[in-house]
């Protein structure tokens, strides 16, 4: 679960990302708003959320039960991951730095193993509140509908054009949409 979880959420911020680039592409130079990346992830909740239902066979009851818990984790996952973003470009500049503060990467790394043993904790005890949701079939579902889920989101972006296949050079993030 935990790996599926981290997998679902590297496909939203590449989604996130890609539109970003998109719109850079198109001449538009402004990042993906706040309120952009928020409405792509509203809409990939509500995908989720007609799949999930439709997969693990729920009723409306244990519906209303499961959703507002996957919602409140994937907000504080969301929240997690901007505080790493943030901290990885702390250490970004800071390494860039003719003469790099030893100290200050000391803390940044401690900073992000802390944010880490965070997301495995926030993972764990959303499993946790799940299996008091769920029956024992609908969690072995749930654990092979991630899978699914985000083999069918990458298979859309690829649709897209927003995901495209590793070549063997490398190359910027905004190569593909060169002309």
């Amino acid at each position: 679960m935990k790996s599926s979880r981290i997998l679902v959420l590297l496909v939203v911020s590449l989604l996130a990302l890609s539109f970003s680039y998109g719109a850079m592409a198109t001449g538009n130079q402004q990042p993906l708003r706040h309120q952009d990346a928020k409405r792509v992830h509203d809409k990939l909740r509500l995908m989720r959320m007609w799949k999930l239902t439709e997969y693990l066979n729920l009723d409306e009851e244990t519906g209303a039960k499961l959703f507002p818990v996957l919602n409140r984790y994937d907000d504080q996952r969301l929240a997690l991951n901007e505080e790493r973003v943030g901290m990885l470009k702390d250490i970004k500049e800071e390494l860039n730095k003719e003469t790099p503060d030893e100290k200050k990467l000391g803390e940044f790394l401690a900073k992000s193993e802390e944010l880490h043993l965070k997301m495995e904790k926030l993972n764990q005890d959303e499993w946790n509140e799940l299996k008091k949701v769920l029956s024992v079939k609908q969690q072995a579902k749930m654990l092979l509908f991630y899978r699914s889920f985000d083999r069918e989101l990458y298979r859309m972006m690829r649709e897209r054009k927003i995901v495209h296949k590793p070549t063997s050079k490398p190359h910027s993030p905004l190569d593909p949409y060169r002309h």
